[in-house]
């Protein structure tokens, strides 16, 4: 559970957001409180990302600049290999950039920026 801010050359938003990890993928909900889901993420460990509803296609070669491994490899880290003494994973390529910080044993904050036109940031804790 979590909170993140969207970022964009004219505006700024807040939503809430929920990821479920599960052995075969990663599930990531994000809403406004009180208005429910917006945008449900869906990453397969077998056939990639998808989203539902569908988004612009800017946003999708966005995303599509990292591979299935790097988005592998960023949830294994992230949500499962964090500690202390590895306390940022970071991913970057061409204009891209992803990463996530170690808080403590149950927090970390993460980023997400494309040039200047976009960034995501956010903090998410375990229940």
């Amino acid at each position: 559970m979590g909170k993140i801010s969207v970022a964009n050359a004219q505006s700024r938003s807040n939503y809430s957001i929920r990821v479920s990890v599960l052995p075969e993928n990663v599930i990531i909900q994000i809403g406004k409180p009180l208005f429910g889901n917006l945008l449900k993420i869906e990453f397969d460990y077998s056939r990639g990302l998808s989203f539902d509803p569908e988004v612009n296609s800017e946003y999708l070669s966005l995303l599509g600049s990292l591979n299935k491994k790097d988005y592998m490899n960023f949830f294994d880290f992230c949500f499962d290999d964090l500690k202390s003494d590895d306390s940022i994973f970071l991913i970057k390529k061409h204009d891209f950039e992803l990463k996530c910080n170690y808080q403590n044993i149950d927090t970390f904050s993460f980023d997400l920026a494309y040039k200047t036109k976009l960034k995501i940031f956010g903090v998410l804790k375990r229940e």
